[in-house]
């Protein structure tokens, strides 16, 4: 069982930066020469690394010291992120500045009912976050056996390897969101915990889609023959989610009584809510599920992708408003 109990730090790498939203009037998926009218609206929409650590940070701190490392441009959106971030309640001495390039941007998009995407920046000063930089801040942080290391899309896949990489040598737990090229690298043997959306579950498990429990299970099954040791987070949209591990499964439905406003950041809601409950309850999986949901839930309520009123005090009310079987 791993030590969840025991993290007193956590460090992690991603991508850190802003985007803007589009709200799509139609539901036709966008064509390759098309040109739509959307209406930009004021929601506010973060990277990866600040989502899920920002979460991290409201639902675990002062006893659990949260250190984002990454990169922003000489600008100022870097300067007005890494302003938030602090002002949250994360450290961030390890957040370096890229003179040459611009803070990470996004354009994200959303159809009617609640689906979209995005297109974010690959020339942002999130590509300068090297494996030597990650090494660095990593040596400077004091890794070590209280640390859990994170490694989230939106910087160099080489460089997120290279936290797993130092985190394990240093005894500490490792997660991972999953991404491309990341199963080919070797990523599984040196991770954890291992998150993946539906998608992302198929294409590693082989299957043609995961979109419900039945299929999420099948497809838990698949990769733990070939990495036994994973801990693993499927989530599959509006489906549910599992926890799976060689040892058992743990499935857990959607929020029921959730009102959906913007699905952006769910999933990393999820994901933080997952790693809080697991340090909180000492690995408990039924009750990090439960946070995991709870968080989500919360997340798709609000306009912006980090719902900046979520606390514990708020995910462990909503649990008692939910009903007995989400209490936390």
């Amino acid at each position: 069982m791993l030590p969840f109990g025991k993290i007193r730090k956590i460090v992690g790498t991603g991508g850190i930066g802003r985007g803007i939203f589009f709200h799509f009037h139609e539901m036709a998926d966008l064509g390759r020469n098309e040109s739509r009218m959307a209406t930009l609206t004021d929601a506010k929409d973060y990277c990866k690394l600040h989502i899920v650590f920002h979460y991290l940070t409201r639902l675990l701190s002062p006893e659990v010291t949260v250190l984002p490392v990454g990169m922003v441009g000489s600008d100022a959106e870097g300067a007005a992120l890494t302003a938030f971030m602090q002002e949250a309640g994360m450290d961030i001495s390890h957040i370096g500045t890229d003179p040459a390039r611009p803070t990470m941007l996004s354009v994200c998009f959303q159809y009617p009912d609640r689906s979209g995407g995005n297109i974010t920046t690959d020339n942002s000063a999130c590509a300068a976050v090297s494996e030597d930089y990650i090494r660095e801040e990593l040596s400077r942080a004091k890794v070590g056996p209280d640390t859990l290391a994170a490694a989230l899309p939106e910087v160099p896949l080489a460089s997120r390897l290279a936290m797993l990489r130092a985190g394990r040598e240093s005894g500490a737990v490792c997660c991972c969101s999953v991404a491309a090229d990341y199963i080919r690298n070797g990523g599984p043997e040196i991770t954890d915990l291992l998150a993946l959306n539906g998608e992302e579950a198929a294409a590693v498990s082989g299957l043609l889609q995961v979109t419900e429990e039945k299929e999420a299970r099948k497809a838990a099954e698949t990769i733990l023959e070939k990495w036994p040791h994973l801990l693993l987070w499927i989530t599959y949209g509006s489906g549910g989610s599992l926890l799976a591990d060689r040892d058992g499964m743990n499935a857990f439905g959607i929020l029921p009584d959730a009102s959906p406003v913007n699905t952006g950041g769910a999933g990393d809601a999820s994901l933080a809510g997952l790693i809080a409950g697991l340090i909180l309850f000492d690995g408990d999986r039924e009750k990090a599920g439960r946070c995991a949901v709870l968080c989500a839930g919360r997340s798709v309520e609000s306009p912006d992708s980090i719902d900046t009123t979520m606390s514990w005090d708020t995910i462990r009310s909503r649990g008692k408003l939910a009903g007995p079987d989400w209490e936390v």
